[in-house]
């Protein structure tokens, strides 16, 4: 029973708030995506996403990188929801697991075979592009979360050692 009184006395959860920043980082990402592989590979020449090869066309390879960031965000806002049920600091360890998987697609291009300037930039998009979406989920939700009450003790706002 205590447990249940617990969870029932906590504040609901913002998942409006986190729903609508995955989806909008999603959305947003996967066009910025998009584009990018577009500009890159038809103005540069560069074989950017380094996974797609370059017997893919320009638009099958930007379709591809886009629908797997989009597929990406939206998963990486499904397991902020799943930590915000369950954990007990559910931003610092999303925090620590979007920064592990961001870390892992950055690093996984430059193992690949292909040319030096195409893995570099593969890693790069997938860098910026990681951190941007984990920093973002992580900052909506640390806003979104309410504050806990003025502890006592002296430097409460009514206490001896206030400001003022």
């Amino acid at each position: 029973m205590a447990l249940h009184s617990e969870y029932s006395s906590e504040a609901a959860p913002p998942l409006r708030q986190l729903w609508w920043t995955g989806l909008s980082c999603a959305a947003g990402g996967a066009l910025l995506t998009f584009a990018a592989v577009l500009g890159l590979r038809g103005m540069f020449g560069l074989e950017v996403p380094v996974f797609a090869g370059t017997d893919v066309a320009v638009e099958g390879a930007a379709t591809s990188y886009a629908l797997c960031v989009l597929a990406g965000t939206i998963q990486g806002t499904a397991l902020m929801h799943l930590l915000l049920a369950g954990a007990a600091r559910p931003v610092r360890a999303f925090a620590f697991i979007g920064g592990f998987a961001v870390t892992l697609m950055a690093v996984l291009p430059l193992l690949l075979n292909g040319p030096l300037a195409a893995r570099l930039v593969t890693a790069g998009i997938n860098l910026a592009g990681g951190a941007a979406v984990v920093v973002l989920l992580c900052a909506v939700v640390s806003a979104s979360m309410p504050r806990p009450s003025w502890p006592d003790g002296p430097f409460r706002p009514d206490g001896p050692f206030r400001r003022g």
